[in-house]
């Protein structure tokens, strides 16, 4: 687990690399918020439906903004059956085995069980937007939407997130030769299939436009949990998500608690560290009956934790280096994954049930950051990867824009 040292490393080195730079500006530059665009992840689950990730401001904008962003993510893992033992006796055999050899038990014929099963493949590019209103001193209120299309991930669109240059890199710089049988089963290749406990499916081809939705929010910044020198804020964020797939259509509801403290280097650059904690109740109302249960956890908690380092240059624009860790508790409740009954694929060689597993295992991973702000427009590009290889994507990247209006 060196990698996320080397990431951190990486971060303090462009930080200090910057406290050398010539401090010429007359008045104190006081940048009292972090930019970022989206960096939820591209989870062939989560994107279904809304999700919470850290609003690190110290108080509303002063004018609207409009804030657009865009993601690539590369999802892999081989089409899997699970079966969930419906007796108590037969789940107590299956805890006593590792989760790969618990079909070594039983006839699947012969037992009593509920079963899922799940296949996901290719690069999901994903659209967001959202536009910032400030409704009053300590009041801002959030619209924004999301829509996701599934792609095969060849070049010249995809570079980074293809399966091509995912491979090379394991076969030339780390994880050794196809560690995840993507070669197997053939690169360059998309579709997502997915089929609930309940027997509602969804299926996903390269080119379709997949998991719609809006969400909005409400933050609220409270005078009293603000420093005097207005060098540490809290806001609290309600917020509202509709989900407007064929797969799920209904209506998600979550709260957080962001924090935001800044620390002055010099009169050209800041510190901000930022954290976030978040609820959301997933299907708070269903529109429809038979909508797919992406995870059979109602509660999903996530927690955000922002460091970024930002310079003015002499001309007047600033460049910032963030880097983010977010975590998110498991879609699956944790518990059932001691008795579950996975299938390996006739196909498969290595890692073949990671798809299944990591449905029970908290969600994180690490974001490298780069903004760069002249006057009220801000770009931003990201490098998104998960170290403990849960494939939620294994790598993202992304790049936003926001400018007021």
């Amino acid at each position: 687990m060196k990698q996320p040292y080397i990431f951190i490393s990486f971060f303090l080195f462009l930080c200090l690399s910057s406290f050398s730079q010539e401090n010429s500006s007359l008045e104190p530059f006081i940048k009292d918020n972090i930019t970022k665009p989206s960096i939820l992840s591209t989870h062939t689950f989560g994107v279904y439906f809304s999700r919470i990730q850290g609003h690190f401001n110290s108080k509303p904008s002063k004018n609207k903004t409009l804030s657009i962003s865009l993601e690539s993510g590369n999802v892999w893992s081989p089409s899997t059956n699970v079966y969930i033992p419906k007796n108590e006796a037969e789940r107590a055999v299956t805890r006593g085995l590792d989760w790969d050899h618990a079909h070594t038990a039983f006839d699947e014929n012969d037992i009593e069980k509920d079963s899922f099963n799940t296949k996901n493949d290719g690069v999901i590019k994903g659209l967001r937007g959202k536009i910032n209103f400030k409704l009053a001193k300590k009041h801002e209120l959030q619209i924004g939407f999301r829509a996701f299309l599934l792609t095969k991930g060849k070049l010249p669109f995809t570079i980074f997130t293809g399966d091509k240059f995912i491979e090379s890199f394991h076969s030339n710089v780390a994880g050794g030769e196809d560690p995840f049988d993507r070669k197997v089963f053939g690169l360059d290749e998309a579709g997502i299939e997915y089929t609930d406990r309940n027997g509602n499916s969804t299926k996903v081809n390269s080119g379709n436009i997949f998991a719609t939705g809006i969400e909005t929010a409400y933050y609220y910044y409270p005078e009293s949990l603000k420093s005097k020198n207005s060098r540490f804020a809290v806001n609290f964020g309600t917020h509202l998500g509709i989900n407007l797939s064929s797969d799920n259509s209904s209506l998600d509801f979550g709260l957080s608690t962001n924090a935001i403290k800044t620390f002055i280097i010099n009169n050209r650059s800041n510190l901000n560290i930022g954290t976030s904690l978040g609820v959301l109740k997933k299907a708070l109302t269903n529109f429809k009956s038979n909508n797919v249960q992406f995870g059979t956890n109602d509660f999903i908690a996530n927690s955000e934790t922002a460091l970024e380092y930002s310079l003015k240059a002499k001309t007047g624009s600033v460049h910032s280096f963030g880097l983010f860790f977010y975590i998110q508790t498991s879609l699956n409740k944790k518990d059932e994954l001691e008795y579950i009954i996975p299938i390996r694929n006739p196909q498969a060689v290595d890692s073949w049930g990671h798809g299944i597993t990591n449905l029970y295992k908290n969600n994180d991973y690490w974001s490298l950051m780069y903004s760069y702000t002249k006057k009220t427009i801000t770009l931003s590009f990201y490098l998104q990867q998960d170290f403990t290889v849960i494939n939620i994507p294994d790598i993202q990247t992304g790049f936003g824009i926001q400018f007021g209006i």
